[in-house]
């Protein structure tokens, strides 16, 4: 079977799946002289993944001074909250990392409000990039991991929020509706503007909707929705894959 949209990725388990993302990332930085910029999902699924890249081979290979890192969603709550992507992601990764070796840009939160930290953050954005138009010639990622909800939602673009899912202008922002915490998110335009993007997906909880994306019989999702100037891979491991591993 094909996938309705992107190409597909099985891997037996998570041990396999954690090195699979691992060498996704490192291949994708390989192919890159200067700086190289790469998203990164929040949430429970990828933890692994970053583990892995905060191990050998990687931790020691990767040149990790040429590289900057973007949050692909936060919750608004401070950067050492325990629901915090950016907590997460330190944790599993950076603090393995020699310091001052890389930049990972996390959403501002001290003294801001959410709308404020969107601002922000996107300001952060059009300085990495270098303008605030972006161009299809010029992706802004390199390599941007996402998850998805067992609902289809991806960072933090959710179902029904057409205020969220038809933003073409924004490169950020704020979400006060449909989670108990507010939240900041990347919206689609800088989203699409990747070289690659790995949908990352882990566990039977997240079947149901994978196979109605891959299928094409979801097409509304927030995640069905992307469409990345360059390729879209979808990595499961066989529970979340289901018949499609068969």
């Amino acid at each position: 079977m094909k996938p309705a949209i992107g190409e597909l990725m099985i891997v037996e388990d998570a041990t396999a799946f954690a090195e699979a993302g691992a060498k996704l990332f490192a291949d994708a930085a390989a192919s890159v002289t200067g700086r190289f910029t790469a998203g990164l999902a929040g949430g429970s699924t990828p933890r692994t993944l970053y583990q892995r890249l905060g191990a050998p081979p990687y931790l020691t290979q990767l040149c990790w001074a040429t590289m900057d890192f973007v949050l692909g969603d936060e919750r608004f709550v401070a950067p050492d909250d325990s629901d915090s992507n950016v907590h997460m992601i330190r944790e599993a990764l950076f603090d393995k990392l020699e310091s001052n070796t890389t930049r990972l840009h996390a959403v501002p939160f001290e003294g801001l409000t959410v709308v404020q930290a969107a601002i922000a953050y996107e300001r952060t954005l059009h300085t990495l990039y270098g303008s605030k138009v972006l161009v299809p010639e010029r992706p802004f990622f390199d390599i941007c991991f996402l998850g998805m909800g067992d609902d289809g939602h991806t960072a933090s673009l959710l179902p029904g929020q057409s205020k969220l899912l038809d933003e073409r202008r924004r490169w950020v922002m704020p979400v006060t509706e449909g989670r108990p915490e507010a939240r900041v998110t990347l919206t689609y335009p800088v989203l699409e503007s990747s070289k690659l993007v790995v949908f990352v997906v882990l566990g039977g909880g997240k079947r149901a909707m994978l196979d109605r994306i891959l299928s094409g019989v979801e097409t509304e999702a927030p995640a069905a929705r992307l469409r990345p100037r360059g390729r879209l891979l979808w990595l499961a491991d066989a529970a979340a894959a289901g018949r499609w591993a068969q």
